[in-house]
């Protein structure tokens, strides 16, 4: 009998007795002595003794003498239950064994069905057989390893609030729980929480959860990440108490020190923890893990993850910012033009334009920093074209020139960036021209590969920098009449990537004016008709190519003898107007005008027609009798808004009917 005593003594540690019974030991191994009331720790073990010590009542023994004292038994049931709950084999008829930790686990698995603890805490059948659950019947505790290698465990009292945890000799070092989460190499996130039992509930609610088993288990989850770093993050999710929280914020930092994707988040709402949560709201915790990994993905979402239409359309989104307005907002442009025509001296318009904050081809600009790379230009030849445009101003502060650049795949978009570090306040980087800085072409790459990558990668600088950057280019010699965009040198590519493109184009190269086309993602299609100012060395607006079509027809219409005849007739007859054949107005015409028109009849009658319309709002009406042998033409003076029922509206040049 003796035996089983020193056997007891020697391999239970007072340490490990007493916490298991609830006594919490400080750093000096000093607590609260169970056997008397007190608020100062008067009570300590000796670990080298294996010895208790009260100096408050005086109490004092060994492990079995504690046991036997705090329970009130004999001092034999006081080692047999020790050597029971330390798994020391009290077998009389032998050497006391002690029994593996596998064997214990294993042990208590076959008992799991003698308690509904886990089910009272919420856990489905799935879960407790998932995680191994067990049951000590003896103890009267659950027992929980920590994974399905069954090498380390924790036990909860189902009847008092006690814990056990094996000695570091017999299990190692108390390791995650569930650590084979983060070594599966899911992209899946990783719930981190406080307690087994709240990890399992994450898990039940579809999550995949490991456990610290206490506020300071977050260094383990630090030193696993060091060796294998998970893919999918981690979502941390301790309790809502201020040590909780506290442990979260240290590991949060700990994550983003070595890049590793992480947030916190409440996931437990009002509760204190998951579990609480489960037990009294299983779908509530359910949504709430279903939110946390949207928010994880939200938060380190990347322009190739997905989004939600809802949130979108409520999404407080920043809408283009323009270097001009309704003509050229950040982002990649393209300007394309033939050879020789005036681009660079419309570049250099441009720059000054903006960094002056003034108009632009009669559009409103956005004051901002310039940056012009003229890569076909020398300094004395900028400074020459600059001096013209100022006509003795001084040139703005914010116009920056470059005159050699590397490629796009040799720094080029590196040293803008420098620039832009530099002069923060740079939002318009204009290139001249884009093939100066093209990259090489990759073998074996179609041409139209090759310029969707490399555009690609121009639209995505600008746009992280939130920058216009607008390219020169050529065009074509080749003319398409159909649609002036075919006619950007290279591939289709070149158009598709860019958000803005613009292009001058003239029907004969010695025409005085040519036409500005332009289209874009944030801009609506339109076409100018502009002219270069020999006289103040700029480009210059003549209008819309609708407003310079429809002052044509005016002046062609003003112009016409026919109608400037027939005006002067209805003017002699103001009462009765003037009647008569396309011949006979044909002869008024010369002795109107003084002309010889060459017209036929014919073509008399197809001109009254043309303008007929025009006529009217100019208060002219015109009508048309036939007789067998002629055609009759009347015109006289409209008596205001009552004729074939119209009412009158002023000229707009549009020969349509009203409606």
């Amino acid at each position: 009998m003796s035996e089983i005593f020193e056997k007891v003594k020697d391999q239970v540690k007072i340490a490990d007795v007493v916490e298991h019974y609830g006594v919490q030991l400080n750093y000096h191994d000093k607590g609260l002595c169970p056997f008397h009331q007190e608020k100062t720790p008067s009570f300590s073990v000796d670990r080298r003794t294996n010895i208790f010590t009260c100096f408050g009542c005086g109490e004092t023994g060994d492990v079995i003498s504690f046991v036997t004292k705090l329970k009130g038994v004999e001092p034999l049931e006081a080692a047999k239950t020790l050597a029971e709950t330390f798994h020391v084999d009290v077998d009389l008829g032998g050497e006391p064994r002690r029994q593996t930790v596998q064997e214990y686990i294993k042990k208590c698995l076959l008992d799991i069905g003698k308690t509904n603890y886990f089910e009272k805490r919420g856990l489905s059948k799935t879960t407790i057989k998932k995680f191994c659950l067990g049951y000590d019947d003896y103890r009267k505790a659950v027992v929980i390893p920590y994974s399905g290698k069954l090498q380390y465990y924790q036990t909860r009292g189902t009847q008092e609030k006690t814990f056990f945890k094996p000695k570091t000799e017999d299990a190692g070092a108390e390791p995650l729980f569930n650590i084979e989460a983060m070594r599966l190499r899911s992209k899946e996130p990783i719930f981190v929480v406080e307690s087994p039992i709240c990890a399992m509930s994450i898990y039940q609610s579809g999550g995949n959860a490991i456990a610290t088993c206490g506020t300071g288990g977050w260094r383990k989850v630090v030193d696993e990440v060091k060796r294998k770093k998970p893919l999918g993050g981690f979502i941390l999710c301790f309790d809502n108490d201020e040590p909780g929280q506290k442990a979260s914020e240290t590991l949060m930092a700990e994550l983003n020190g070595l890049g590793i994707q992480a947030i916190p988040f409440n996931i437990a709402g009002e509760c204190k923890d998951p579990n609480e949560l489960l037990m009294q709201n299983a779908s509530e915790l359910e949504e709430n893990v279903k939110n946390a990994k949207l928010a994880l993905r939200k938060h380190y979402a990347t322009t190739k993850d997905s989004f939600d239409a809802q949130e979108l359309q409520s999404a407080d989104i920043e809408p283009p910012s323009w270097i001009v307005e309704d003509v050229l907002p950040t982002g990649l442009a393209i300007l394309c033009a033939p050879s020789k025509i005036g681009k660079s001296w419309m570049m250099m318009q441009l720059g000054i334009a903006v960094a002056e904050g003034k108009s632009f081809l009669d559009f409103k600009t956005n004051q901002s920093g310039v940056i012009y790379y003229a890569l076909e230009d020398s300094k004395g030849r900028l400074k020459d074209r600059m001096t013209k445009m100022l006509k003795g101003k001084k040139a703005p502060m914010n116009l920056r020139f470059v005159t050699q650049a590397d490629t796009v795949d040799n720094g080029l978009l590196d040293k803008i960036k420098e620039e832009i570090k530099t002069f923060p306040n740079t939002k318009l980087v204009i290139i001249d021209t884009l093939q100066k800085v093209r990259g090489k072409a990759i073998r074996n790459e179609s041409v139209y590969s090759g310029d969707y990558r490399e555009m690609a990668v121009l639209k995505d600088f600008a746009d992280k920098n939130r920058i216009c950057l607008l390219f020169v280019h050529h065009l074509r010699k080749l003319a398409d009449e159909s649609d002036v965009f075919n006619m950007i040198s290279g591939s289709t590519a070149l158009m598709g990537a860019a958000d803005s493109i613009f292009i001058i184009s003239k029907k004969k190269r010695m025409d005085d004016s040519a036409q500005l086309s332009m289209t874009g993602r944030d801009i609506q299609q339109n076409d100018l008709i502009i002219s270069f100012s020999k006289l103040d060395y700029k480009w210059i607006v003549q209008g819309t190519t609708e407003e310079i079509e429809i002052r044509k027809e005016r002046e062609e219409y003003e112009g016409s003898p026919i109608v400037i005849t027939i005006k002067e007739l209805v003017k002699r007859n103001p009462l009765t107007g003037w009647k008569g054949t396309t011949e006979k107005l044909l002869r008024a015409v010369y002795d109107v005008t003084g002309k010889q028109v060459a017209e036929s009849t014919v073509s008399v009658g197809k001109t009254i027609k043309k303008y007929e319309r025009k006529l009217y709002y100019d208060d002219i009406e015109h009508t048309e009798t036939r007789s067998s042998s002629e055609r009759v033409h009347t015109f006289k003076k409209v008596v205001r808004g009552k004729p074939y029922g119209y009412q009158r509206t002023i000229y707009d040049g549009n020969d349509d009917e009203d409606d």
